[in-house]
């Protein structure tokens, strides 16, 4: 962890850009005001920050409605909690409940996250094992325009006032608009087509591979009996325990303007009954994406042919 920790030290020295102070952000149109570098780790986008001056790692994590610290880094940062509010999740391995905690002086490359409450996860959530401090939630990326583009190993966060004529990403190469308007709390909802059955896929960065829930697996007829004879992984998450999933291959999946046969997708339970599928970074980390929460839509540029 040590060595990680001064990877991206050295990245984020070299990396982030300051923000634009000459530009009007209430004005039309959006511009960079901070670029992150990120480092790829066991699956997981990385982020270096800092809690009251002191490094701290992230996951840059799509899929994780706020800013959540561990209790290792919660104690080691000597952060307040508040014993009277008690808070509740639900993530792969089960249900957390942990109390509220208070994070004070949070800084994620240059910019400076004003203090607020965050969510801390109970001592035994697999996560912690992973020696990170947190999840760099949608809490705060949904202020922001979004240029995700991880194949570059960057986040740039752009500000600014989207009019209807605002464009947004000026990317050169050709890019999908996927819809994304029945996400809820932040994060990204969007539709895939798994074996020609439509199902809502979330978009998290936080899962380092894709999923599919059981009762979507079961709505395209794919019973226990066959799921028996499919390899079998274990999967950690922010809950306590570990779970045992089948690996299972599709005929056909597709999704943002491309069609992808003969997949093989992670099959196990997921604790939303609204997410059929959840689209991890071993999608996402190939792939440039803006995604825009002021529209409701995430921008995916499309592979050179």
């Amino acid at each position: 962890m040590r060595k990680l920790l001064a990877a991206l030290a050295v990245l984020l020295l070299a990396g982030c850009a300051a923000p634009d102070d000459n530009f009007d952000f209430d004005s039309c149109g959006v511009r960079p005001r901070v670029r992150i570098p990120v480092a790829m780790h066991n699956g997981m986008p990385l982020v270096m920050g800092a809690i009251k001056g002191r490094p701290a790692v992230f996951v840059l994590d799509t899929g994780a409605v706020s800013v959540v610290l561990t209790e290792a880094a919660r104690q080691r940062f000597e952060l307040d909690v508040d014993p009277r509010t008690v808070m509740t999740g639900s993530g792969i391995g089960g249900q957390t409940r942990g109390f509220a905690g208070r994070i004070e002086g949070l800084q994620i490359g240059d910019l400076m996250v004003p203090d607020h409450r965050v969510s801390v996860l109970p001592a035994d959530a697999a996560i912690a094992a992973s020696g990170v401090d947190g999840l760099f939630g949608v809490s705060v990326l949904s202020v922001f325009e979004v240029d995700l583009d991880l194949p570059r190993e960057q986040v740039t966060l752009y500000a600014g006032h989207l009019c209807p004529d605002t464009v947004a990403p000026e990317w050169t190469a050709r890019a999908v608009a996927v819809d994304a308007s029945r996400s809820e709390r932040g994060r990204f909802y969007v539709p895939v087509m798994v074996d020609g059955r439509e199902v809502t896929a979330l978009l998290d960065t936080g899962a380092a591979t894709s999923l599919l829930s059981s009762r979507a697996a079961l709505a395209l007829g794919v019973t226990g009996e066959m799921m028996a004879a499919d390899p079998v992984i274990t999967l950690a998450g922010t809950g306590p325990q570990r779970v045992r999933a089948a690996v299972h291959r599709f005929g056909e999946i597709g999704f943002a303007g491309q069609v992808f046969r003969n997949q093989l997708l992670v099959v196990t339970d997921l604790p939303e009954p609204n997410i059929d599928m959840i689209i991890g970074a071993d999608y996402l980390a190939r792939r440039h994406i803006w995604l825009s929460y002021a529209r409701r839509r995430a921008f995916i540029e499309m592979p050179a042919k």
